[in-house]
């Protein structure tokens, strides 16, 4: 029970940190933009009309920015509550097919995947699908067994809501998931049940918000400009090109580098301390099928394999994909944990883990004397709290695999509890939307701020009213406000000096441009030789050349 309670409030730790990666920002601002404009039919970014993702997480994270005020907290609320629909609805379909000590294995496998974790600090779309699909795929296998109103509504609700989330590629894993069963079952008749005919035209009725937002707002105005395009239907653009289009790479996002064993390599640290068990689980959930041994159900691995299959042959790749599986991968490994724990034998398991895990401590351990060694008082005391558990758990585990998969939990919730209070913090020293925003509210609060250079979108979210958005030429092309607070960056630096612009600095702020931790960056002797800056400063007049 303090295992588990410790990997729920891990998922938790991290709803205060700001946002160091851009993301965030610029869905934060959609939809404090709803919210400040009382329009929640048109999705708008910096005064234009933006069409990248569905509408749904912009309603819910809008409707908790009326609640709770427009911050952190409240844009990652909401991601969290889906994210626990995920791990309830793990449980109840585990258990359903394994029974409970299955079903808590495998929430305690989702609990401690190191990108869940990270995901629901850095919140995108991801923990939002996550539970509407596991919701889906639940109440439509409990429509497969009896028809039943509530599962038919639910999970077609969930279907439609996980659509306007992220697109209609969703359906594949929901749909495959019921498919694989049936089909693995030989249950051929059961595909043509009038109840699915019911469970589409739901889906579809569900999904008619969305259809109807785009229209009005794209499909009526061809005349407005959507990727350099006019004429560009919102509609055509939400059935195809927002995934299809892209993981084929013909729609108006393209990526060319896509690998085909991207994910399976990527899986190594998203899906860490799990991912050798998870490979094992699904080698031997396959030879079982392949050997005709029948298994209390097909829908995980149908529904985790056909879209970690179409996620790998795509053009269009990124690391966090995958999380909209780990339900499901949770349960095919907590199947395998279980059978080791209970028969008392896995040497592979034992070889595994105790290589994973004690890599990861050593690993960590190193961290932190390069990256910040000031915080070693913050890294021994949950590095003595990750001893002390460690030791409660040998000593009343009830077997030594038992023991290990709880020391394991821990070592994930230990590593990312060093994340959460030494990683992050040090990281948003060095994001100047984080420290510009926070110095700007305490000690410029009554300017007027002016944006003439590109920085992440967490700046103006941070900065409770309006900022102006232009250009060097453009301000320069008109007396300039002495009162106002000009943000540029080390590029804009040397364009004002060469045209002669007299300015004075407020204040400078280091920039570490970079999502990903880089090992110059992580060391701290080096970290220097990674940084930009950006720069609050006031003009004060422009030099004119007498010719």
């Amino acid at each position: 029970m303090l295992v588990f309670i410790l990997g729920i409030l891990i998922n938790i730790a991290g709803i205060t940190t700001k946002f160091f990666t851009d993301d965030p920002g610029l869905y934060g601002l959609i939809a404090r933009n709803m919210v400040e404009s009382h329009n929640y039919a048109n999705l708008m970014f910096q005064g234009v009309d933006w069409l990248d993702k569905p509408h749904f997480p912009f309603w819910v994270i809008a409707v908790s920015f009326k609640i709770f005020g427009i911050n952190t907290v409240a844009y990652k609320l909401p991601a969290l509550c889906f994210y626990f629909m995920s791990v309830i609805y793990t449980y109840k379909l585990a258990k359903k097919f394994y029974g409970v000590e299955t079903a808590l294995i495998a929430v305690l496998i989702l609990l401690t995947a190191q990108h869940t974790i990270m995901s629901n600090t850095d919140v995108r779309a991801e923990p939002y699908i996550m539970g509407l699909l596991m919701g889906s795929v639940y109440h439509f296998y409990g429509l497969k067994e009896k028809f039943g109103l509530r599962d038919l509504l639910l999970g077609s609700l969930f279907a439609g809501c996980a659509v306007m989330t992220k697109g209609i590629y969703l359906l594949i894993p929901i749909g495959f998931a019921i498919i694989g069963d049936y089909i693995f079952k030989g249950d051929f008749k059961g595909l043509f049940q009038w109840r699915w005919l019911f469970a589409v035209a739901l889906t579809a009725i569900f999904v008619l918000p969305e259809i109807y937002t785009l229209y009005t707002q794209f499909d009526l105005h061809p005349e407005k400009t959507v990727f350099h395009r006019k004429g560009v239907s919102g509609i055509k653009w939400f059935l195809w090109d927002s995934q299809f289009g892209r993981f084929n790479s013909t729609g108006y996002i393209k990526r060319d580098d896509g690998s085909y064993f991207f994910f399976l390599h990527t899986l190594l640290w998203a899906y860490a301390p799990w991912c050798f068990l998870f490979y094992a689980s699904v080698f031997f959930t396959i030879k079982k099928m392949v050997s005709r041994i029948r298994m209390p159900e097909y829908v995980c691995i149908s529904g985790a394999g056909v879209m970690l299959f179409i996620f790998s042959i795509s053009a269009f790749q990124l690391p966090f994909y995958t999380n909209i599986l780990f339900p499901l991968f949770s349960i095919i490994t907590a199947v395998y944990v279980q059978n080791v724990i209970s028969t008392n034998k896995g040497k592979f398991f034992k070889i595994t883990q105790y290589i994973v895990t004690g890599l990861l401590i050593i690993a960590f351990i190193g961290l932190n004397f390069i990256f910040s060694p000031g915080r070693f008082l913050t890294f021994s005391a949950i590095t003595l709290a990750l001893g002390l558990l460690t030791w409660y758990i040998y000593k009343n585990g009830r077997s030594v695999y038992y023991s290990l998969f709880l020391f394991t939990c821990c070592v994930a919730v230990w590593l990312n509890a060093y994340f959460i209070s030494v990683v992050y913090p040090v990281l948003l020293r060095y994001k100047p939307e984080v420290q510009a925003s926070a110095y700007v509210n305490e000690h410029l609060a009554d300017k007027p701020i002016i944006v003439i250079c590109a920085i992440p979108n967490a700046f103006p979210f941070y900065i409770p009213r309006p900022i102006e958005v232009t250009s060097l030429s453009r301000l320069l092309a008109k007396p300039v406000d002495p009162n106002a607070v000009v943000l540029i960056d080390d590029n804009l630096v040397k364009q004002m000096d060469y045209q002669k612009v007299n300015y004075t600095v407020i204040k400078a702020f280091d920039d570490y441009p970079q999502e990903n931790l880089t090992l110059p960056f992580i060391l701290e002797k080096q970290r220097y030789k990674t940084l930009d800056h950006f720069y609050l400063v006031n003009i004060l007049s422009v030099k004119k050349d007498k010719n």
